[in-house]
């Protein structure tokens, strides 16, 4: 099922750009900052807790690579896996494609701790905020792939090969025959990712350092979402 709910809603969003763009994109940054505040929570409730219960504490040490990982593939990216879009104007016409494998490494990376068929909370819960952070992401993507000018087939075959890599992702870290060490290596990792991602969008909401409600809200929303997870079973 998680398979088919990553990939539906990431091509789902992604296609909606060329219908829905100016309807949609005011909402893009609330939908983000819900994402970033959901998935922050879930880390520390969720993730980090499940981690360190059944692997060493040396295992935090992979957690910080992830996090730098990710510093690496912002500045390959342009930093869209939080909504930033930077067209280079001297490659307009030609397909970014260090960008889209940046935020496809990172996508892919995302998905490694879902293993399918494993119906835990934890999974579940970031289950859920993978779809939330999914939506905005392939919409910035597609976005930003009419911004450089492409033909609407080329960013047809975009959108579709984004959404295959995480549910690869979820192959790869439910299937492949790991030995469990590694598995926690490569998942620790995952969470340092996703550390670096959360906070930056929550950081980046709150540059002026005053509260403003519409950006505090969504970011309130996502932090109550994932305190609600703690009740699924």
């Amino acid at each position: 099922m998680s398979y088919f709910l990553l990939f539906v809603v990431s091509l789902v969003s992604g296609l909606l750009v060329f219908w829905k763009q100016k309807a949609i994109k005011p909402w893009i940054p609330h939908l983000l900052s819900f994402s970033g505040a959901y998935l922050l929570g879930i880390c520390f409730l969720h993730l980090l807790p499940d981690l360190f219960q059944d692997s060493k504490p040396s295992v935090g040490l992979f957690i910080l690579l992830g996090f730098f990982l990710q510093l690496i593939l912002d500045y390959f990216s342009g930093g869209i896996e939080h909504g930033h879009t930077h067209v280079n104007h001297k490659k307009v016409g030609q397909f970014p494609f260090l960008i889209f494998l940046s935020l496809a490494l990172h996508a892919f990376l995302e998905a490694f701790p879902i293993k399918e068929g494993v119906g835990s909370s934890s999974t579940t819960a970031y289950l859920i905020g993978l779809l939330f952070h999914k939506a905005p992401i392939s919409f910035v993507l597609v976005s930003l792939l009419l911004a450089y000018q492409l033909k609407p087939s080329l960013i047809l075959i975009g959108i579709v090969a984004f959404s295959f890599v995480a549910p690869l992702g979820v192959f790869v870290g439910g299937y492949l025959p790991f030995p469990e060490e590694v598995f926690q290596k490569l998942f620790a990792l995952s969470i340092g990712i996703i550390l670096h991602l959360s906070t930056t969008i929550l950081l980046e909401n709150n540059e002026e350092h005053s509260i403003q409600w519409k950006k505090l809200i969504p970011l309130l929303l996502g932090v109550f979402m994932a305190l609600l997870s703690l009740l699924i079973h």
